[in-house]
């Protein structure tokens, strides 16, 4: 199905929501600052969307860990988790996405991201790639992203999965530093 196909490339746009808690630096522009090294934690504050040509898929949970090695720094990478993702009639599972921020906005997919449909005997893959559009802003010491990404890019294979499509993502994630404050500046 296409759908499925185009919900692999809302994925990624998701799960370059969720990174939110990425913390990096750019010398030419904004930067995110952190208070201390440590670990990094982020968590979906709403539904994240996917809308595809052939229907929605919704994840109701997305999770995602770091660590902060610089106080400053230009990149941050950071693995966003999928959980209670539903569309086309059922269950979706979606394989963990490493990822690497920039606070001037694009994200980097570092890896091959799997999509499987529950029930059907197929599944989407999204090869690594970067993708824009994402809004920083801070929240009392957290970091807050929210996301609105077009043209994300996935493969499907087998059965109802097959062909390329491209589709889109909508959605926010809160990123916080365990025991310190992360901003972008």
């Amino acid at each position: 199905m296409q759908r499925i196909t185009i919900f692999g490339m809302t994925l990624l746009s998701a799960l370059a929501i969720a990174g939110v808690s990425a913390v990096s630096v750019s010398a030419s522009g904004h930067e995110f600052v952190a208070s201390k090294l440590g670990k990094t934690k982020s968590k979906s504050t709403n539904a994240q969307i996917f809308k595809t040509s052939a229907g929605t898929i919704e994840c109701n949970s997305v999770t995602g860990t770091g660590e902060i090695t610089s106080l400053k720094s230009e990149k941050h990478k950071e693995v966003l988790t999928f959980n209670e993702c539903s569309g086309f009639g059922g269950g979706i599972k979606i394989s963990n996405a490493d990822f690497e921020y920039n606070a001037n906005g694009p994200v980097k997919l570092e890896n091959k991201v799997t999509i499987t449909p529950e029930g059907l005997s197929c599944h989407v893959t999204m090869e690594p790639q970067t993708v824009e559009s994402l809004h920083y802003e801070d929240d009392s010491g957290k970091l807050k992203s929210e996301a609105t990404i077009y043209k994300i890019r996935s493969r499907g294979s087998g059965g109802d999965c097959g062909g390329e499509e491209e589709g889109d993502f909508t959605g926010t994630i809160v990123g916080e530093l365990e025991g310190g404050t992360l901003e972008w500046k």
